[in-house]
């Protein structure tokens, strides 16, 4: 004995149901191989907590920490986000430098930063501006763009830059202006 089972569906709704499923699945989708690439370079790696040593003669020299590391095909860059950057001389801690976003480059240790940039000394000094780039060869930091450098109760301004980071060499390069500070104590003298 034969079962037929019957059909929900009348013949013809059944036949069209079919030819939609049929033209649904193929909507025109390539095979993944044929389907063309973005352009440009693909995240590569991703990571968490970053920490970037530069060393010599087995002496730190600087220590890099970011929140996140971003690595892109075909660039020999990385992309950071909330840098900290810490300088050491001799073994001993002299600096700090923070900023929202930066770069660094994974050949010549090059490090670009943007985005309230600070650099504090260990003794106070301040140094506040938008961007920096580090020289790991020439171990400078420059910019081309406005700067505040303050020492106790001095206050440099200007645009364009090149200093250690310790900021015991600092030149402002254009527009410079000085508000320095008067630490004299006057008491006692008469006019």
């Amino acid at each position: 004995m034969t079962h037929r089972l019957a059909s929900p569906y009348p013949p013809l709704a059944a036949a069209a149901l079919a030819a939609v499923l049929v033209v649904a699945g193929c909507g025109g989708a390539e095979p993944e191989d044929a389907r063309p690439r973005p352009e440009g370079p693909r995240l590569e790696q991703q990571f968490f907590d970053y920490r970037l040593i530069e060393t010599e003669a087995g002496e730190r020299k600087w220590v890099l920490d970011a929140d996140e590391m971003r690595k892109y095909t075909g660039r020999d860059e990385v992309e950071l986000t909330a840098v900290t950057m810490d300088f050491f001389r001799d073994g001993a801690h002299f600096s700090l430098l923070t900023s929202d976003s930066g770069q660094a480059n994974l050949i010549t240790h090059d490090v670009h930063t943007w985005g309230n940039v600070v650099v504090v000394t260990d003794d106070g000094r301040r140094l506040e501006t938008e961007e920096l780039f580090y020289g790991n060869t020439t171990r400078l930091i420059t910019n081309e763009v406005f700067n505040r450098f303050t020492r106790g109760g001095d206050v440099l301004t200007g645009i364009g830059l090149e200093a250690t980071p310790d900021l015991e060499y600092i030149e402002i390069k254009a527009d410079l202006q000085a508000d320095v500070g008067d630490d004299t104590d006057t008491r006692g003298e008469r006019p």
